[in-house]
């Protein structure tokens, strides 16, 4: 086998390994978070707090499915450029069915991943803060606190629901891209 095939091939594999157990992971939280741990949650109501706190505060689960993103969108974008170069130009690439697929899919991810970014990053912290701000409170703790924790809640909520399906539209596009 030639030298280069073969450090192709490797370079090729170990970013296809990279993106694709990062994508899953990352799609896979997303899916737990929005279909079964916020819908718990709401139905628990105060009682999920002390969890929710350590999810979110303490062991920072939506920093970790942002890394898990952030990996993903990496890896890809190297699978991304070869597999464009190997079309000769990026016109080349896009006015092909697989290249205009997979640009779909890139694109529909990367705003997944700025959504978690831009939006459920800072109102998952705005959470924690809020809850430890009630947890510390001497007696009743201010009703303007205690309104902003279901509008940060839905906030979140409909955020993890938009990036989740800009993921679908992603991972449906990667998977199906050879086959259009």
């Amino acid at each position: 086998m030639n030298g280069a095939l073969l450090a192709t091939s490797t370079y090729l594999i170990v970013f296809r390994i990279f993106h694709i157990l990062a994508g899953v992971a990352w799609a896979g939280s997303v899916f737990l978070v929005v279909v079964f741990l916020q819908p718990s949650a709401a139905a628990v109501g105060p009682a999920a707090s002390p969890v929710l706190m350590e999810l979110l505060g303490k062991r920072r689960l939506i920093d970790r499915i942002i890394g898990l993103g952030v990996v993903t969108v990496v890896a890809g974008g190297f699978l991304y450029w070869h597999d464009w170069q190997a079309f000769g130009s990026l016109s080349d690439f896009l006015s092909s069915h697989f290249g205009l697929v997979l640009t779909i899919g890139g694109v529909c991810a990367i705003v997944a991943l700025l959504i978690g970014i831009f939006g459920s990053r800072p109102a998952a912290r705005r959470l924690v803060e809020l809850g430890g701000t009630i947890a510390a409170a001497e007696g009743p703790p201010p009703p303007e606190i205690v309104a902003e924790v279901p509008v940060q809640q839905q906030r979140l909520k409909v955020l993890s629901r938009v990036s989740f399906a800009f993921l679908v539209v992603a991972v449906l596009a990667m998977s199906t891209a050879r086959y259009w």
